[in-house]
């Protein structure tokens, strides 16, 4: 079966392919500029479930809308690109959207193991005057580097970071920013992204000129190209959950009554919270769905997704999209949220919740991991850094991947199926956290250090949010889905200001990357060559890892005083305090990690 969808172009025609039913007539009106009202409309006949026309003639740069039963327009779901705000789709000829060098381009080589991700929204991470850049809160900006001080911005932090891979939250199109550049500083004009619109084209809001419709993808692409070139995997949130429109949807307005999950005909389910929800389980639905995935792989050459809310795509999609990724790129990274916002008609049995993702090459978050670490999300409850030692059985289970204390098959069957983190753009951030449930800024940087600390020491695929590394904060404010700037920018003097913190972090990513203490990740060799040491102190966490032939022993204190620890033998320091040979008692000062090697 012929799966292209859209328009699908060269020089001498265009073909339009879309799949619907349960209407009467189809038709493509093409226009020859954006504002256009004047038109050619060309009727499209039924094949099978799909509608077709084929347009002579070089098309690249018209646009064009469905229009329904010679009454209703809409966008086209399988749109590459759009005008202005998405009143109309475009017809590209992809070529002409490659920066210099796009086609020779390598992507970095990084196993899925090795992973250390770090996530970011577009626009909040150079978008403040500190960033120091020229294209602030755009695709460009992100590929540029400023100053703040003597300190780096930009692309040459994350550089210097030493992350493998940059999660950006959601950049396919979506609906709530008005993407007129006049509008792009308004304080009611932000939205992390989650309410899409358009799957397979970039947001317009993020480009230099919203106007122009190749603006957005080749800027999109040089991003992308400059973090390969750069060392940087790039990771794409994905929200094919849902779409922020439901009974007005294109894909509703096309197909009826089949894209979303009812519970009864008219009456839309909605386990994602935001109104409807996509019945993945449907043959067309997963198609557009794959066909999407492979484009962003194809076209973009994108390195792994991110999926929203994945509990509501069924597992069979999901083991779909995995299998056919694969085959585009060995080393994509997949992973996302195993709960859902609300209930939903999916068989629970069907879901992607903690556990199905067993031996299926995909990752979940492990929001036990994050709670044992830092208590509640919104609230001033302790978790273990601040002090709730009764948690460490399941920071332990945590630092092991989700497997069991003996490495046993836990919610995991490998280590790499979890994503460790302690938080992400939802809830409060860390440093926000902190601050209601410890008292001075001294706890808190102590805490946030042995926060990282546990996690860049933990089996699994350590996961952070942009501003993390230098106590960034949003003002107490749990939900920045849309709030202003002055909340979501990300202020670079924060970095100048907590240095030291930035450092510490990139030295520990140091230890993890050249170390390979967590290149394994199989079930089998944490069983073999890691041991958790049963230190009856509940604030100490101790355990050692053997790697060839040397052994490490990593000790997290996370108590307000120092302690002694008995080394029968002795083991050089490698990280955490002054270097040295330690034999006999050791001192393990506050809130500290130290690891040895011997």
């Amino acid at each position: 079966m012929n799966n292209k969808l859209g328009a699908i172009y060269t020089k001498e025609k265009t073909i339009f392919r879309v799949f619907a039913q349960d209407i009467q007539t189809l038709s493509i009106l093409i226009y020859d500029h954006a504002d256009a009202v004047q038109r050619h409309e060309y009727p499209m006949h039924q094949e099978d479930e799909f509608y077709t026309v084929e347009v002579p003639g070089d098309l690249h740069g018209k646009y064009y809308l469905y229009r329904i039963d010679g009454k209703y327009v809409v966008t086209d779901p399988a749109s590459v690109s759009l005008s202005m705000n998405s009143k109309k789709s475009v017809i590209l000829d992809l070529e002409k959207t490659n920066p210099p060098g796009w086609h020779e381009h390598k992507h970095p080589v990084c196993k899925v193991e090795d992973a250390i991700l770090y996530e970011v929204h577009v626009k909040d991470y150079t978008v403040h005057e500190s960033a120091g850049v020229l294209h602030p809160g755009k695709y460009l900006g992100m590929a540029e580097s400023g100053k703040v001080g003597a300190f780096t911005t930009g692309l040459n932090h994350l550089v210097e970071l030493g992350i493998s891979h940059v999660h950006l939250l959601p950049i396919q199109d979506f609906i709530t920013v008005n993407e007129d550049p006049d509008r792009f500083y308004e304080d009611d004009n932000f939205n992390w992204g989650y309410d899409p619109e358009h799957f397979n084209a970039p947001e317009g809001s993020y480009s230099t000129d919203s106007r122009d419709p190749i603006a957005r993808i080749l800027e999109l692409k040089t991003l992308i190209q400059t973090l390969h070139e750069h060392g940087i995997q790039v990771i794409l949130d994905v929200v094919y959950n849902h779409t922020y429109r439901a009974v007005d949807s294109n894909f509703n307005m096309l197909a009826p009554n089949y894209y979303y999950r009812q519970w009864t005909k008219g009456i839309f389910a909605n386990g994602s919270g935001c109104g409807n929800e996509m019945a993945t389980e449907k043959e067309h639905v997963r198609a557009f769905i794959l066909n999407s995935i492979s484009f962003w792989l194809e076209e973009y050459k994108v390195d792994g997704f991110r999926f929203d809310l994945m509990a509501i795509v069924d597992i069979e999609t999901v083991q779909e999209i995995v299998n056919e990724a694969k085959k585009i790129h060995p080393h994509v990274l997949i992973y996302g949220e195993p709960w859902a916002a609300d209930k939903t008609p999916l068989s629970p049995r069907d879901m992607t919740t903690k556990g199905a993702q067993k031996e299926l090459d995909f990752s979940l978050f492990n929001d036990d991991y994050r709670n044992a670490l830092k208590g509640g999300n919104d609230d001033s409850s302790w978790g273990y850094i601040q002090g709730d030692f009764s948690l460490k059985p399941a920071v332990e289970q945590g630092i092991l991947g989700g497997l069991s204390k003996r490495g046993d098959v836990g919610w995991t069957a490998h280590g790499q199926e979890a994503i460790q983190y302690f938080n992400s753009h939802d809830n409060l951030i860390l440093y926000d956290k902190l601050k209601i449930s410890m008292n001075g800024e001294e706890d808190i940087i102590q805490a946030t250090k042995l926060a990282f600390s546990i996690l860049l020491t933990s089996f699994g695929i350590p996961f952070f949010h942009a501003g993390n590394e230098f106590m960034r904060s949003k003002g107490g404010n749990h939900n920045t889905y849309n709030s202003p700037l002055s909340v979501n920018a990300i202020q670079w003097t924060e970095k100048e200001k907590n240095i030291e913190l930035v450092e510490y972090i990139a030295s520990l990513i140091a230890f993890r990357k050249s170390s390979g203490l967590f290149s394994e990740q199989n079930r089998e060799w944490i069983q073999e060559n890691v041991s958790m040491l049963n230190d009856p102190r509940e604030y100490v966490i101790a355990y050692e890892i053997r790697k060839g032939e040397k052994i490490y022993r990593i000790v997290h204190n996370a108590s307000n005083h120092a302690v002694i620890l008995d080394f029968q033998e002795p083991m050089e320091v490698v990280f955490g305090v002054e270097t040295g040979i330690h034999q006999g008692e050791v001192e393990i000062p506050e809130r500290t990690t130290v690891i040895y090697e011997r």
